[in-house]
């Protein structure tokens, strides 16, 4: 188990702990210096963002691409299925060259954009003595890839047999997302069958040639690598590159949800229910992020929060519940989520709701909020361990133009959030007269509860 993970645990015990037999627990605030690292525009655009980082053997290089990601693609899945081939034939070489290649050199490739993403993502991760070798590989990645058509209908097979078997949890989710982002991009989730059919490969190239430009490129690279021989190995394999240069332009931000909604899928005789509530929230770079931060801890992150305390552990209606959430350059979401006993869906939705109706009515206790505080303070000095992490932030702090301490600030401002922000911020994001819900499960069991809440869809 690496030391990371056994800090990780540590962390969750403590947030779990019941208030007695409690450990002393210090007062000053994590002090935080995070590596050096000044964002580097070459003349064909393509930004560099370096962190020397000599702990480990290793080095961790990533491409983001901006405008490459499903937000802004007017068919549903060619983003998506553009990131995911990129490693199926490139520069020369086939797809299972380039693993045999890669793990030869002690590395792996990987490359994807999700749903309701602004970027997509090509990375590298290898021993840091070959680093050469295999980002020589991740340019070839990027820069050439082929998208041969044998590839292509495996891929496309897998995506439709992956759709069939979808989990009533996936169900749950993906109809949260068209509830709360309506007709905005965000709401569009992986294509259906037909979507698939219709795409072909020279889609996918069309779309590489257009958005995987290096005027839209940000490459971070974190680990035992020199910043003047990483940008002189960009010099010579990237130097050439060219490209349109692409301005996305993001959407309309969605609607404002004015009303709750309550979407019901039917799965007769299934055993669970799954449950899915959200909403709207704020762009990364609004200030109600940390109070919500807090906020979220409460509610349903950690095993200590009152989700996961009261409908599993008090009541043992949940195999899982917890609550997330997401935030971009756009409006991001909120959703709250559990796994629960059929004949407890309509008591663990009321559950869920009433905490959400007390967040927005009660100021946290003092001790809630110092646990939330620690908890959330714990979890970013983990994230500290991380090198990918590390590098992500410095790609966050490039991306909004925070600024140059502000990861090092991040501790004082969740420190210095008080009751009265973080029950204004639950009253503009968790009021239970707005929030969307959906339920997969046996409607037999709560159909007749849940319309009591209002207008039931299917």
């Amino acid at each position: 188990m690496r030391r990371r993970d056994w800090l990780a645990l540590a962390a969750a015990g403590a947030w779990a702990a019941e208030p007695k037999n409690k450990a002393p627990v210090s007062r000053e605030t994590l002090t935080v210096k995070m590596p050096e690292t000044e964002p580097l525009r070459l003349p064909n655009g393509v930004t560099l963002l370096t962190m020397e980082d000599r702990r480990l053997p290793v080095a961790t290089v990533v491409f983001r691409i901006e405008g490459a990601g499903q937000i802004y693609s007017t068919r549903r899945g060619v983003a998506e299925l553009t990131a995911d081939m990129l490693q199926e034939g490139a520069a020369g070489r086939s797809g299972k060259q380039l693993v045999e290649a890669a793990s030869r050199l002690g590395a792996t490739l990987w490359s994807a954009t999700e749903p309701g993403s602004e970027v997509a993502a090509v990375n590298a991760e290898g021993l840091a003595s070959r680093w050469p070798e295999w980002f020589e590989l991740l340019c070839g990645v990027v820069r050439q890839p082929t998208f041969p058509a044998d590839d292509f209908q495996n891929r496309r097979q897998r995506w439709v047999a992956g759709l069939r078997m979808q989990r009533p949890g996936a169900l749950a989710d993906q109809r949260l997302l068209q509830l709360v982002y309506g007709k905005h991009p965000a709401s569009v989730t992986f294509p259906n069958a037909a979507e698939l059919a219709s795409l072909t490969p020279e889609m996918l190239a069309a779309w590489h040639r257009e958005r995987y430009t290096p005027s839209n490129t940000v490459i971070g690279c974190i680990g035992r690598v020199r910043s003047s021989d990483f940008r002189d190995r960009v010099d010579k394999l990237l130097g050439s590159w060219s490209g349109p240069n692409v301005q996305p332009a993001l959407p309309p931000p969605p609607e404002p949800l004015t009303a709750r909604r309550i979407v019901l899928i039917d799965r007769p005789e299934a055993r669970q229910t799954e449950i899915a509530i959200g909403g709207l929230l704020f762009d990364r770079r609004d200030p109600d992020l940390f109070p919500f931060i807090l906020l979220n801890g409460v509610l349903g992150n950690g095993f200590g929060s009152r989700f996961q305390r009261i409908l599993r552990r008090e009541k043992g209606y949940a195999f899982s519940a917890y609550s997330n959430y997401f935030t971009g350059r756009y409006p991001g979401m909120w959703r709250g989520r559990a796994t629960v006993r059929g004949d407890a869906t309509a008591e663990s939705l009321d559950i869920m709701l009433a905490q959400l109706r007390q967040l927005c009515d009660q100021p946290l206790a003092a001790e809630e909020l110092e646990r939330a505080k620690r908890a959330a303070i714990g979890g970013f000095a983990l994230t500290l361990e991380s090198p990918s992490q590390l590098l992500t932030n410095s790609y966050l702090r490039f991306r909004y133009g925070f600024s140059a301490d502000y990861w090092e600030r991040y501790p004082a401002k969740i420190n210095a959030v008080t009751p009265g922000e973080i029950q204004a911020v639950a009253q503009k994001y968790f009021n239970p007269e707005r929030v969307q819900i959906v339920l997969a499960g046996d409607a037999a069991h709560f159909r007749g509860v849940i319309e009591k809440l209002g207008k039931v869809e299917s």
